[in-house]
């Protein structure tokens, strides 16, 4: 399915800010995470942490990371109960990070289009799956990141890290639509952007029916594979007029002959019913 999730995930967009080293030389503190994006992430390296948003918090296990959807009250802390900020000792001697202790927790942000909601469906905090375990790309990202000039990021590197912990939560949380593995293949196809495929086609290597992959397709996502298809292809056009651009220059730019027949083909779109239980 990863074909499918990088295809939705790149009509969406997301946009992953490089993260924050925290340093803290006591045991206990909670910091308050700046609302910079659509989402803050956590990765922690060495020890579990608390992340809150509101009134939900979870618990992320060492070698784990967590996304967190914008909200008026977002924090990471090394206990469930609040404390004070981090803090390191002042001192005069050089090189001054180095008498500060690299906790191997990193904060950063990541801002996804604005049809997120609707197509990838993350719950308000999402973390790295199974819940209590290491996931091995976050180790990865953040063992690297501890090799980088005593824990400081500096550009490639920097965005590359972020997008491996953003992209790891997406992963571990896909959509529901692509959670019945049978039509994995089936959705690899559908949303493939450079070609369109028939029936034939998606059935191809596929041992299912024509009749049993329309059901199964509705059962798990509550369209049919053309309705998914124009679902799909419609995301970029419906992101371009969220964003305040020009209806008759979005109509151009993706090949309809008019603002009408642009409007007229949108009306078609039937969205999957994907949705997940939300929290204020």
């Amino acid at each position: 399915m990863g074909d499918a999730l990088r295809a939705l995930v790149d009509a969406v967009g997301v946009e992953v800010r490089s993260g924050t080293a925290i340093h803290a030389d006591d045991d206990q503190w909670t910091l308050a995470l700046e609302p910079a994006g659509t989402h803050s992430w956590v990765a922690t390296r060495y020890r579990p942490v608390w992340v809150r948003r509101g009134d939900t918090d979870e618990l992320v296990a060492a070698g784990g990371a967590a996304l967190i959807e914008r909200h008026t009250t977002m924090t990471v802390g090394t206990a469930r109960q609040q404390h004070g900020p981090p803090k390191t000792v002042p001192s005069s001697t050089f090189p001054y990070e180095a008498l500060s202790a690299y906790t191997g927790i990193v904060v950063g942000s990541a801002t996804f289009g604005p049809l997120a909601a609707e197509v990838l469906a993350l719950p308000p905090v999402a973390t790295t799956l199974p819940a209590g375990h290491p996931s091995p790309d976050v180790v990865l990202a953040l063992q690297h990141l501890g090799e980088l000039d005593s824990g400081r990021w500096h550009g490639v590197q920097q965005d590359a890290l972020a997008q491996l912990v953003v992209t790891t939560v997406l992963h571990d949380n896909a959509p529901p639509l692509l959670q019945d593995n049978s039509l994995a293949r089936v959705l690899d196809r559908v949303f493939d952007t450079e070609h369109r495929y028939t029936t034939a086609e998606l059935l191809e290597g596929v041992r299912m029916s024509e009749r049993t992959l329309e059901r199964r397709c509705a059962e798990a996502t509550g369209c049919t594979p053309a309705q998914l298809g124009r679902w799909f292809r419609s995301l970029e056009v419906r992101t371009a007029l969220a964003r305040g651009d020009r209806p008759a220059e979005v109509a151009t730019r993706f090949g309809f002959a008019t603002t009408s027949s642009m409007w007229r083909a949108l009306r078609r779109v039937r969205a999957p019913e994907i949705g997940r239980g939300r929290r204020d």
